[in-house]
């Protein structure tokens, strides 16, 4: 098969377009043949040796997120048939276990206690063809096509964590959106206004707040021109914003818990900017503030954006689509962050 390879972490020149045996389904697996591949921040950190995971064993296939058509099944598969449309989880769990308490019998398969992770531990989705296990396949809806598939499991989903499972998001309140630009923040922007929230995102750019206002934002922030806290006060008052939608991290993330009103949560998922953040407890507890957070999404979450999109209620914003040999040039793009919403390959 043809696939997007590296041999050694490195800069986008180690992403080699070649030929490379084609993996086939053993026991309780399956083999999706790829139609197309979602580009995210995380391939970039571990294309780098930056991200917290060593020993990546080479030759290996990034990758954590593409749409597809099951390709060839293996023994004890049951509920799938070979041309399925389907794509796989980027959080791999066991699908059960024999722990006390198993994670993802509780529905949190994505904080799988015997977890791996999609073009981590195992080869990902640069390429042709791509083997999971069966507790890790998602079904597409015939309403969504493979190019809104591929845009949609880190970016909706973990954006339906963040707004309506982590946030509790309700209709009235105010929601600071931080990054409107990325993938993440994109969706986030919709959910939070599809909850019928107020939405005031926040971007690095008046260009991206721009495209934020037509997904349903109602005010804009400029980080690079202005301060985050004194605009918010502006917007509301002087109250503050009820909830913050955050994947940024380091001075954002204070800027955002001093924008947050008494009895406000705010609701995380990265921390590029700084992983390492200092905070002010007695604020924090004065105002009854609540930080939570959320490590990508479930297998039922992404069912449920994707029946959305599949309605027309959530729309993935793709900023550019590359074949799937030019992937150096599509990491060039995503390292720049000269983009709004999604980056995706077709295979």
């Amino acid at each position: 098969m043809k696939a997007v390879v590296i041999h050694e972490t490195g800069g986008p020149e180690k992403l080699i377009y070649e030929d490379i045996e084609t993996p086939t389904a053993g026991a309780g697996e399956v083999l999706i043949n790829l139609k197309t591949v979602g580009l995210n921040h995380f391939d970039l950190d571990v294309r780098g040796d930056v991200s917290g995971y060593l020993n990546l064993k080479m030759p290996h296939i990034l990758g954590v997120e593409g749409a597809g058509v099951i390709a060839e099944i293996g023994p004890g598969v049951q509920g799938f048939k070979v041309g399925d449309r389907v794509m796989p989880q980027l959080t791999t769990s066991s699908g059960r276990c024999n722990r006390q308490i198993c994670n993802c019998a509780l529905g949190m398969d994505n904080i799988c206690l015997d977890f791996a992770k999609l073009g981590i531990t195992h080869w990902g989705t640069y390429a042709e063809y791509v083997k999971v296990t069966a507790p890790n396949i998602i079904r597409i809806p015939d309403a969504v096509t493979d190019l809104d598939a591929a845009a949609t499991q880190v970016a909706m989903a973990t954006a339906w964590e963040l707004v309506v499972t982590k946030g509790k998001v309700s209709q009235g309140e105010d929601v600071l959106v931080n990054a409107a630009g990325s993938g993440v923040g994109s969706a986030a922007v919709q959910i939070a206004h599809l909850a019928g929230a107020r939405v005031i995102a926040s971007a690095g750019s008046d260009g991206k707040l721009d495209r934020a206002r037509q997904l349903g934002a109602a005010d804009g922030i400029n980080y690079n021109k202005h301060s985050i806290v004194d605009e918010v006060m502006k917007l509301t008052g002087g109250r503050g914003v009820d909830v913050v939608i955050e994947m940024v991290g380091g001075d954002l993330l204070k800027q955002s818990l001093s924008a947050l009103a008494i009895n406000g949560r705010l609701s995380t998922c990265g921390a590029h900017a700084g992983e390492v953040v200092d905070i002010d407890m007695i604020e924090f507890f004065r105002k009854q503030l609540t930080m939570t957070s959320t490590h990508f999404a479930p297998v039922s979450t992404n069912q449920r954006v994707l029946k959305l999109v599949g309605e027309g209620k959530l729309r993935p914003v793709v900023e550019k689509i590359f074949p799937l040999k030019e992937m150096a040039a599509a990491h060039e793009l995503l390292a720049s962050r000269n983009f709004f919403g999604k980056v995706i390959l077709e295979v």
